[in-house]
């Protein structure tokens, strides 16, 4: 299966982030083998209670406001499990809301008018309070290069914010079955990470196993040879249960 080369793909786009893919040892971490002969790949599932406490600990260097300092302020000293803890950690706050929909008819607009000073104040507005949303970085980087030119630090450091985040996710493993699924916090993280490598997404379907959700995406023909990517959706699932009292 191909599919482990997506780390690769992520560390020669984010050659100066390349230090991010060195993964610390995590207590939930397991190793599985893709194909009989390949090389074995690690999987780090997010340790959703241990996160939640350490987020909300204000002597912790994994304090969740602090995290969100420096990660708005694209802190290049941050460490994985740094980032692991901002991203996860947000899916256990208080306000966690993985199917919130989100204003952005006024964005729409704004990319689709190239109105790129807009289109900056709303995605500004929309990550305000979504802040690890995948998709959304995504969209700032292309809106910054073209406001502010691709070599501006605004359009570094949103850069720098894309490869953090897609760090953490590629942390847990590396999409290519149930047992190494990308776990994510929210359905829009699923559809940044297709656009990011370029896969287009031909049918989605939801599968229960052995107590956990996860989405398998068909994918289009692509040069990766990739058939379908998985992402592990039971934290987003559990939350959805619990807002509408199932």
């Amino acid at each position: 299966m191909k599919m482990r080369y997506l780390k690769s793909i992520v560390t020669v786009a984010f050659l100066s982030m390349v230090a991010l893919f060195v993964m610390g040892s995590c207590s939930t971490s397991k190793k599985t083998t893709t194909q009989k002969g390949e090389a074995s790949i690690t999987a780090n599932a997010p340790d959703y209670k241990r996160i939640k406490k350490e987020i909300n600990t204000k002597e912790s260097e994994f304090y969740y406001p602090e995290l969100l300092r420096r990660f708005q302020a694209a802190d290049t000293t941050l460490s994985i499990e740094q980032i692991r803890h901002f991203y996860y950690g947000t899916a256990t706050r208080p306000d966690y809301n993985p199917y919130k929909r989100a204003k952005i008819d006024a964005l729409r607009e704004a990319l689709n008018k190239e109105d790129w000073e807009k289109a900056a104040k709303e995605i500004d507005k929309e990550l305000e309070t979504d802040p690890t949303n995948i998709r959304f970085h995504l969209y700032k980087q292309l809106i910054y290069s073209n406001l502010y030119g691709p070599n501006s630090e605004k359009t570094v450091d949103a850069r720098y914010q894309v490869a953090v985040l897609l760090s953490a996710v590629i942390s847990t493993g590396d999409g290519s079955s149930k047992e190494l699924a990308f776990h994510v916090i929210n359905v829009s993280d699923e559809y940044g990470i297709m656009e990011f490598f370029g896969f287009s997404p031909t049918m989605q379907s939801l599968v229960e196993d052995n107590g956990q959700s996860y989405d398998v995406i068909d994918l289009k023909e692509n040069q990766y040879g990739l058939k379908s990517m998985y992402f592990n959706i039971t934290t987003s699932i559990e939350a959805t249960n619990k807002i509408f009292g199932f």
